[in-house]
C-alpha cells in the first residue's frame, strides 16, 4: 500500500502544512471578559442567636449559579453560606423558627428546609405541594410558630410548624384555572384567619380558616372583574386590611368592609433585626454590615468578607461610542464594556422597569431601552448625567408588560411589540416618535396574540410583525397558531397576514438581509420571505434545538445573519439561504443576550459572565 505522504512532493507537503496551520489559526477563540453586574449590598431579614453565645444576621442570596442563605456574625463580620440550591432554583422565603432554626422555603417543587446554626445541619422537611416554584414573602402567625406561604402556579397555601418541623398543605385556593398566583403576599390575622390575594388574570381574595379548612372568596364582583391581584397586610390592631385599585377595606371571613382609611401594615410577628441593643440593617456596597444603636440611633458598621451577588446578563444589544451596551436580569442594571480600555462598568439602574433589560438600541438621539414590567420604554442620553429628563420615560402602555425588541421603521419611527400583563391575552404594537417624544400603540393587531419581534420593510412602507399565541404569564391561549403580519405604517392597519411554517405557535426574530429578503425564526426552524412579492421562498432547520434570546443579530454582518442555538454560533447566508455552524463553545449553552459588531466580534451573556468571540478567527 502506498502512503499518502509518499505521493506528495516536498513543495506540496509545505503547502499542505501551511494550509493546515492556517485552518487551525482560523478557529474562533472565545474569551471570558468578566461579570458586569455584581450586587454588593445584601438586605438582612432578621437576627438570631447562633447557639454559641453570639448573634447572626441572615439574608437570602440568589445568583445565576447558586441559591443560599447568608449568615453574618454581627461582631466579627464573618459570613456563613448555606447552599439551598440542591432542591432547584426559585426564590427564597425565610424566617426564624420557634425552635431557633432558620426555616427556608425554596426549590422547584418548593421544599421547606431548616438550618441549625449550632450544628450546621440542614434538614429537608419535604415539599408539601406541587407544582410550587414561585412565591413572595410568607408570614408568621400570632402563635409565633406557624409560618404560612402561598405559591405559583397552583395557588397552594402551605405552612410549616417551626416548633416541630411539620409541614401542611392547606389546599388550592383558586378554583378558576386562569388564576395561578397567590400574590403579592398573604396576611394572617390575630384570630388565625389567613387571607390570600389571588390573581393575576383577575382579582380574587380568599379567606381560609386553618381550624376548619373552610375557604371563601370574599371580594365583590365589581372588584373581581379587575385585572391583577389585591394587596393585604396585618395591622397593629391584629386585623388584616386590604386594597384593590382605589378600594380600601377590612378583611372578614365572610366578606370585606369598605372603609375610607385603613391603618398601615405592622408585621408584629416577623423575626427581630435587633440583638444586644443593635438593629441590623444590611450589608452595604462596601461589604460592611450596617447597624444602628436601638437607644441612640447612632450608626455603626462591621466589615464583612461578603463578596457580592452576581447577576445574570439578560441582554447585550448595542455598540455605541466604542462601547458594548447591555443589561442584567434582576435588578435591571445597565452596563457597558469598552474594548479599547478593558473597562467593564456597572451603571446601576437606568431603566424604569425593575428587572429584565430586554433591549438597548443605539439611535441618533441616544439609547432606547426597554424593560419589564409595565412595558417600560426609556430614551437615555449617555453623554449627559442621569437626572431630571434623562432618561426620558415614555408613558406606560395599557395592559402591557414585556417590550421585547425595538426596530426602526420605514417612516423614521421606532416600533416595539409587547406581551400583555399576567393572565391576559392580547399584546400591542407600539410606535415611538423620537422627534417629539410621542407614543402611539395598537392592541390586538393579531387577536389574542402577543407581538414578539418586528422588522421594517422600506420597499413597502410596512413593518413585519411576528406573533405568539402566548399571553402574559399564566394566560391560557385561545388560538392554535401564530402569524407574521404586514403592518401599513401610514394606514396604521394590518394589510396582510401569513404563516411561514404552519403549526408554529411563536414566531421569533426577523432580520432583513442586504438583498431585501427577510429571514425569520420559528422555533428550531427558519424561513426566507420576500416581503414585496409576499412569498415564502424556503424553510429549513437550524443547527440546534434551543435558540438563545434574541434569536438573531439585529443586522447582517458581512452579508451573513448570525444567531445562537444550543452551544453553537450559526450563520444564514442570503446568497443561497443556507445555514452553517460558525463556532461552538460550552459557554453558549446558557447564552442569553448577544450581538455581533460590524467588525464581526460576537458579544454575549452566559450566566453572570460577559463573553466575546472574534468570528473572523
Amino acid at each position: 500500500m502506498t502512503s499518502f505522504h509518499s505521493l506528495m512532493t516536498p513543495g506540496a507537503a509545505v503547502v499542505c502544512l501551511m494550509l493546515c496551520a492556517s485552518l487551525s489559526m482560523a478557529q474562533p477563540q472565545f474569551e471570558q471578559i468578566g461579570m458586569p453586574c455584581v450586587i454588593k449590598a445584601l438586605s438582612m431579614q432578621f437576627v438570631a442567636p447562633d447557639g454559641d453565645g453570639g448573634y447572626m444576621a441572615w439574608g437570602d442570596f440568589e445568583s445565576p449559579d447558586e441559591r443560599a442563605i447568608i449568615g453574618v456574625n454581627i461582631e466579627t463580620g464573618e459570613t456563613t453560606r448555606v447552599d439551598v440550591g440542591r432542591w432547584g432554583f426559585s426564590h427564597i422565603a425565610m424566617t426564624l423558627g420557634a425552635d431557633g432554626r432558620v426555616y427556608v422555603y425554596v426549590g422547584n417543587p418548593s421544599h421547606f428546609v431548616a438550618y441549625d446554626m449550632k450544628t450546621g445541619e440542614l434538614e429537608d422537611l419535604g415539599a408539601p405541594a406541587s407544582p410550587a416554584n414561585y412565591f413572595n414573602f410568607g408570614q408568621m402567625a400570632s402563635d409565633r410558630k406557624t409560618f404560612y406561604i402561598g405559591s405559583y402556579p397552583g395557588t397552594y397555601l402551605v405552612s410549616v410548624n417551626t416548633e416541630t418541623g411539620e409541614t401542611t398543605n392547606h389546599g388550592q385556593m383558586a378554583e378558576d384555572p386562569k388564576e395561578k398566583y397567590i400574590w403579592p403576599r398573604l396576611a394572617v390575622a390575630d384570630d388565625g384567619m389567613v387571607y390570600c390575594p389571588v390573581g393575576l388574570h383577575h382579582k380574587e381574595l380568599w379567606s381560609y380558616n386553618p381550624a376548619t379548612g373552610e375557604k371563601q372568596q370574599i371580594l365583590p364582583e365589581e372588584l373581581t372583574e379587575q385585572q391583577g391581584s389585591p394587596s393585604v397586610w396585618l395591622a397593629a390592631d391584629g386585623n388584616v386590611y386590604g386594597r384593590a385599585a382605589d378600594t380600601r377595606f377590612l378583611c372578614r371571613p365572610g366578606g370585606i368592609e369598605v372603609t375610607e382609611s385603613v391603618p398601615s401594615g405592622a408585621d408584629k410577628y416577623a423575626p427581630s433585626r435587633e440583638a444586644d441593643g443593635m438593629i441590623v440593617q444590611a450589608i452595604d456596597e462596601q461589604g460592611r454590615l450596617q447597624m444602628t444603636n436601638a437607644q441612640t440611633d447612632e450608626a455603626t458598621s462591621v466589615p464583612t468578607d461578603y463578596k457580592g451577588q452576581p447577576q445574570s446578563v439578560y441582554s447585550v444589544s448595542a455598540d455605541r461610542d466604542g462601547k458594548i451596551w447591555g443589561g442584567a436580569l434582576f435588578p435591571s442594571n445597565s452596563f457597558y464594556y469598552e474594548p479599547a480600555t478593558g473597562d467593564l462598568v456597572d451603571l446601576g439602574q437606568i431603566v424604569h422597569g425593575g428587572c429584565q433589560v430586554y433591549d438597548t438600541l443605539s439611535v441618533p438621539q441616544g439609547l432606547l431601552m426597554s424593560s419589564y414590567p409595565a412595558a417600560s420604554m426609556d430614551l437615555y442620553y449617555p453623554d449627559q448625567p442621569l437626572g431630571e429628563g434623562n432618561p426620558v420615560r415614555f408613558p406606560r402602555v395599557g395592559m402591557q408588560e414585556r417590550p421585547v425588541q425595538f426596530a426602526s421603521g420605514p417612516d423614521g419611527m421606532y416600533y416595539c411589540g409587547t406581551v400583555p400583563v399576567k393572565g391576559i391575552l392580547g399584546g400591542a404594537l407600539v410606535r415611538l416618535n423620537l422627534d417629539d417624544l410621542s407614543q402611539d400603540s395598537w392592541r390586538n393587531i393579531v387577536r389574542d396574540q402577543s407581538i414578539m419581534y418586528c422588522v421594517g420593510v422600506p420597499e413597502t412602507g410596512e413593518m413585519l410583525c411576528a406573533s405568539s399565541i402566548q399571553g402574559g404569564s399564566s394566560a391560557i391561549p385561545t388560538e392554535k397558531e401564530a402569524y407574521v403580519v404586514h403592518w401599513d405604517c401610514d394606514g396604521e392597519e394590518v394589510v396582510h397576514s401569513f404563516q411561514p411554517i404552519p403549526g408554529t405557535t411563536t414566531y421569533g426574530r426577523m432580520v432583513r438581509a442586504d438583498t431585501g429578503i427577510i429571514y425569520g425564526l420559528a422555533g428550531a426552524k427558519y424561513y426566507a420571505y420576500d416581503p414585496v412579492e409576499r412569498k415564502v421562498l424556503m424553510t429549513g432547520d437550524l443547527p440546534g434545538g434551543r435558540v438563545h434570546f434574541p434569536g438573531l443579530n439585529d443586522t447582517p454582518v458581512n452579508e451573513l445573519i448570525y444567531g445562537l442555538a444550543d452551544d453553537k454560533v450559526f450563520a444564514i447566508d442570503p446568497a443561497d439561504h443556507s445555514v452553517s455552524v460558525v463556532a461552538e463553545h460550552e459557554s453558549l449553552a446558557r447564552a442569553h443576550g448577544f450581538m455581533v459588531t460590524d467588525e464581526g466580534v460576537l458579544y454575549y451573556g452566559s450566566g453572570p459572565w460577559l463573553w466575546r468571540c472574534d468570528l473572523n478567527g
